[in-house]
């Protein structure tokens, strides 16, 4: 599946949402060319599109206007297949982001076996 961004009708658009502005992205005094003067945000994606598609280059197309930046931190839940309806927590900060697009430098998951929730 493709990526539906801000520009998809309001009935289907998907974009991150930043969730925090963080203390990452706020330089400190001892600071002054640092990545984290860039980046730093956090950022939510919820999706059933695979994890393979959510890594390829410039996936979140619209991402320089959402206002991502290098150095954002990404947290999603996704599909680890199309074959698989089961969740995986998603996690990457974003690397490289112009006006094609925001791509991901590094990313990782965590998926469980756990079938159910809760416990007793």
């Amino acid at each position: 599946m493709a990526y539906v961004g801000t520009t998809a009708a309001s009935s289907v658009a998907n974009p991150p949402v930043r969730i925090s502005h963080g203390t990452l992205s706020q330089p400190n005094i001892n600071e002054s060319t640092s990545i984290v003067r860039n980046g730093g945000n956090v950022w939510t994606y919820n999706s059933t599109n695979q994890l393979a598609a959510i890594v390829t280059t410039g996936y979140f197309t619209d991402g320089h206007l959402l206002g991502i930046r290098p150095g954002d931190f990404l947290l999603a839940n996704t599909w680890s297949t199309q074959a698989s309806s089961a969740y995986i927590l998603f996690y990457g900060v974003f690397g490289a982001v112009s006006t094609n697009g925001a791509s991901l430098s590094t990313e990782a998951f965590i998926t469980s076996t756990a079938t159910a929730a809760g416990g007793g």
